[in-house]
């Protein structure tokens, strides 16, 4: 996963664009569309979003950070600033047996002040919640330690936040119950949450949580502070856990601590996981509450133990055995006191406003992208949205692009390399593992004067099929030669090859007729010139031999007369 030190304004999820890859998987995973697509690029819509961490966990390309806290509790650990830890409970499930009996130890050679359980918070929180059921039993009740749930609801099923039970969740009932025991302290919640870190940020929360570790920052936090695991000694949580609090982060778990019937069978009784199963529950839960729903419902599907920052290092079932074996063998008695505490919570509603567009418009964007009827809307979801015309709002809302659709992208493409096979000026021919043409452009048909009439014919009734035959039978992947087509006055330079896994071949034909010719004619001038060059280099010859003669006999002759001019002078 990838970890990032800031982000702008409350973003809690956002890109990294230098991995982002077009893929749309973050389009499609997001249960609330909050991603916005602008030049290929995915962009995390903050207001929209409800920091669930599903685009994170399944981006491919691990495109999708999250801000965290990491080194803001480092610094306060090396300052010695007073700090304690809150632990989810669903940390058994990502360590193994001997890792959770060192991690209390390892926090606190790194500098914790005091290191405890979340589940201390979880087992007041879930007392609360019975309270409240009980002193209203003539409405439904959905559970509200989950925050991707809560924020869920109050921002896109608004109708419902009145079911929410108005109680702080085990991570602020254990911060308040932290901060009444020392007063001014750091307090850091380590889970695999990501919503977590919006909830230490939510109206409720009123500071009470100064930071938010991911388990991936909590392991990022002990190679910071040069703390290994194995080298620590065993040792207790600080605090003292009641019945079953453990058990939080798996379904059930919250009815089950809160003494609520957690049968399976039982019929009002609902212990839910997963985003899909909650929109089930949403839309089915009746308006009237003659038959009262009680519903805990966790957003991360089987649980906490299935948070987007888990170590995934186990499967969900030994994670599932992790947690009750880790609650089983740290039973303690329950707690005594009373906390004199106020758990109470508000969940009012976020009105998001949703614009409102016209049939017309919607259907100007289905045009845009080749889709005129009912028929051409094939709802394939390749982009990331339920429909054509969910796609289409998202294209007027801003937060898509037309490009997102697959198969109008897919018959552009087709289309434009139809047109650019059709002006290519090159032949071009496909056959079939029997050689039969199946397609050819105007350029072959022009070169080799046939027409549409000859598709499914064998090319041997234009040509010698010799060069195509070769790669039919696998003895030869690509050809090129030179080849004279002498019926057709043609020259071409032919490249033909097998296209792979398709018994299909192509082949083509680059007309180099003309240049031929000139070559022929560029030979014919150079033979030419050979000869004449020849001949001059013979009469050259002819000629030096002449002028030697003729100097030669002037030479003897000059040689007697000056003799004969010596002996007179001598004389």
């Amino acid at each position: 996963m990838e970890m990032q030190q800031t982000a702008t304004g409350n973003a809690i999820v956002f890109t990294n664009e230098a991995r982002c890859r077009d893929c749309y998987r973050c389009v499609r995973v997001c249960p609330v569309h909050a991603i916005r697509m602008e030049n290929g690029q995915a962009h995390v819509v903050s207001e929209n979003c409800i920091a669930c961490g599903t685009c994170i966990a399944e981006c491919p390309q691990n495109a999708k950070a999250y801000r965290t806290d990491v080194h803001a509790v480092f610094e306060w650990l090396q300052l010695g600033l007073p700090t304690a830890f809150s632990i989810a409970p669903s940390f058994a499930g990502s360590y193994s047996e001997w890792e959770q009996k060192r991690i209390p130890s390892a926090l606190r050679a790194a500098g914790a002040s005091y290191v405890g359980e979340t589940a201390e918070g979880a087992y007041f929180s879930a007392h609360a919640t019975t309270t409240f059921i009980s002193q209203n039993p003539d409405q439904h009740h959905i559970c509200s330690a989950c925050p991707a749930v809560v924020n869920y609801i109050r921002q896109y099923a608004g109708e419902h936040a009145r079911t929410l039970v108005p109680v702080l969740s085990p991570m602020l009932v254990h911060a308040k119950m932290l901060r009444k025991e020392f007063g001014k302290i750091k307090i850091v919640f380590a889970g695999p949450c990501v919503a977590k870190k919006s909830e230490a940020k939510d109206e409720n929360a009123k500071g009470l949580v100064d930071a938010v570790l991911t388990l991936e920052e909590l392991d990022k936090l002990f190679e910071l502070c040069e703390v290994k695991l194995d080298q620590c000694e065993e040792s207790r949580f600080d605090g003292q856990v009641g019945e079953s609090a453990r058990l939080y982060p798996l379904e059930g778990g919250l009815l089950k601590t809160a003494g609520l019937k957690t049968d399976r069978l039982e019929a009002k009784h609902l212990a839910i996981s997963g985003f899909d199963t909650l929109q089930e529950v949403l839309k089915s839960m009746p308006v009237s509450a003659k038959s009262q729903w009680i519903v805990e419902p966790l957003f991360c599907s089987q649980g906490c133990i299935n948070g987007p920052l888990a170590r995934k290092q186990k499967t969900l079932f030994e994670q599932r055995e992790a947690v009750l074996d880790f609650d089983s063998m740290n039973k303690t008695s329950e707690p005594e006191y009373n906390l004199e505490l106020d758990l109470s919570a508000l969940y009012p509603p976020r009105h998001k406003k949703n614009a409102l567009f016209t049939e017309d418009q919607i259907q100007q964007v289905l045009n845009a992208i080749g889709k005129y009827s009912k028929e051409d809307e094939l709802n394939c979801m390749a982009c990331g949205y339920n429909s054509c015309r969910e796609k289409a709002v998202a294209v007027l809302e801003g937060l898509a692009e037309p490009e997102m659709c697959m198969p109008y992208m897919r018959r552009m493409a087709e289309q434009k390399f139809e047109m650019m096979i059709k002006h290519d000026p090159n032949g071009i021919v496909m056959l079939d593992d029997k050689l039969h043409i199946i397609h050819m452009n105007p350029a072959f048909r022009k070169m080799f004067s046939c027409s549409e009439a000859l598709v499914g014919r064998q090319i041997s009734y234009l040509i010698d099929p010799d060069v195509f035959e070769q790669l039919a039978t696998g003895s030869e992947q690509l050809i090129r030669k030179t080849v004279t087509y002498t019926n057709y006055n043609l020259v071409c330079h032919l490249m033909c090859y097998a296209l792979p896994g398709q018994n299909q071949f192509v082949g083509i034909f680059m007309d180099i007729t003309a240049l031929q010719n000139n070559t022929d004619k560029l030979n014919e001038i150079k033979a030419e010139t050979v000869l004449q060059a020849q001949s001059l280099i013979e009469h050259q010859i002819e000629m030096a031999q002449e002028l030697a003669r003729f100097l030669g006999d002037h030479t003897a002759k000059g040689e007697v007369l000056l003799n004969k001019l010596i002996d007179s002078i001598q004389k």
